[in-house]
């Protein structure tokens, strides 16, 4: 009987592991080394992903720092994704702005890509003391932040505990965040209904997440609200987070219309 064939499979894996640590770090971009530690993977099984990748304009590399980073190509690809299907941004904007000039705060919106969240939009309110924890294209490790903390906490129990051990060394570069407390943060979020992330980002600074289903109910973003501490003080946080459910609400209602698809 034919075994099937892995190695194939066990490349993409690696490709796509090594893509994703290079959306992380941005346009700073990272060294062959920085990725070899990061990845676990070994020196010369690196560098043949990475040539193979620099082939198809996927990765780029700085002449002058020798650092890699994503390509052009990803951009192209991601162009290229069907017209047919509804932005994802375009469908919660107005909302978000709404949310943040309702609030006077800073509105986020989060979406998962394996173990790390990605903020595709921000929406800033009046209020004149702005909380930038993160600009829009940034990846963190799920759990850093309110937005990732709900998608935690919408998880089986099983796929959550994959999650702590995965997300375990990243979190190093989190100091503010240690897997108790995040443990801890979840547990409240279960119970809940929503995240509170409180200075696990940033010191002094609070953040309000609730989750965003598609017409399935499949978890499809974190919508959150990010402000200085005493913008979000414990009698505020119901009348915050009642703002942040009606937008809910709304969002999903866009998301359910007839014939919807996500990109």
């Amino acid at each position: 009987m034919n075994r099937p064939d892995t190695s194939g499979a066990q490349t993409v894996d690696r490709a796509v592991a090594v893509l994703r640590l290079l959306a992380s770090a941005g346009e700073s971009g990272l060294r062959l080394i920085d990725l070899q530690h990061a990845s676990g993977l070994s020196k010369p099984t690196v560098h043949r992903l990475l040539t193979s990748l620099l082939q198809h304009g996927l990765v780029e590399q700085d002449e002058d720092t020798r650092r890699y980073r994503l390509g052009m190509e990803m951009a192209v690809l991601g162009w290229s994704v069907s017209s047919g299907r509804a932005d994802l941004r375009q469908l919660c904007g107005p909302e978000m702005q709404a949310l943040a000039d309702e609030t006077g705060d800073t509105a986020f919106l989060a979406v998962r890509s394996g173990y790390d969240t990605v903020c595709i939009e921000r929406k800033m309110g009046p209020y004149p003391i702005k909380a930038f924890t993160v600009d829009v294209g940034t990846r963190r490790p799920l759990g850093v932040g309110a937005g990732g903390i709900i998608m935690i906490a919408a998880l089986p129990e099983d796929e959550a505990e994959l999650v702590f051990e995965s997300i375990r060394e990243p979190l190093r570069a989190y100091p503010n965040v240690s897997e108790p407390s995040l443990r801890e943060a979840v547990s409240r979020a279960r119970r809940d209904g929503y995240a509170l992330s409180d200075g696990l980002v940033m010191t002094g600074v609070r953040g309000l997440a609730v989750l965003v289903s598609d017409a399935r109910g499949a978890p499809t973003a974190a919508l959150s609200l990010s402000a200085v501490q005493d913008r979000i003080r414990p009698e505020r946080v119901p009348a915050l987070v009642k703002a942040l459910e009606e937008r809910r609400k709304r969002i999903e209602r866009s998301l359910a219309g007839p014939g919807r698809r996500l990109r």
